[in-house]
């Protein structure tokens, strides 16, 4: 019998991660559609964004994508990349860095299910079938 694709997701989460994916991908085509230059430091923020949603979506959906070496790596550098990105921002005009401080209050869900992804979602990494082999066969 074949199970539902939202069967083991956590339906917050998944609430979350739509309204988020949107809002990235709107705010994204509004700025192209404003003529906005894509730069290399564009196509990083892209880069970024999109392992960020993707371990949102594979936490919320209770999926594995990719191997949890790569998530526990994908987690801190994201989270680095994104916090020395934010650094110039934050020390230029004030307006521009409250407005930032505010979008970044609505991203913390996303690193936090990031992390669980990575870090503390064992059912995922250690079932038999997993991408990671040494992961299977690793206790705890």
């Amino acid at each position: 019998m074949a199970t539902h694709p939202l069967s083991g997701a956590k339906a917050g989460w998944v609430a979350y991660a739509a309204v988020l994916t949107f809002g990235v991908l709107a705010g994204e085509a509004a700025n192209l559609s404003r003529g906005s230059e894509v730069s290399a430091l564009t196509l990083a923020n892209w880069t970024l964004s999109a392992a960020l949603l993707t371990a949102l979506w594979g936490f919320a959906l209770r999926r594995r994508i990719g191997s949890e070496r790569y998530w526990r790596a994908a987690f801190w550098l994201v989270l680095f990349a994104n916090s020395v990105m934010l650094i110039p921002v934050l020390l230029g005009d004030h307006a521009v860095a409250m407005f930032t401080a505010a979008l970044t209050l609505l991203i913390v869900p996303a690193y936090l299910a990031a992390y669980f992804y990575a870090y503390r979602s064992p059912d995922l990494w250690t079932s038999t079938g997993g991408s990671d082999p040494k992961s299977a066969t690793r206790a705890g």
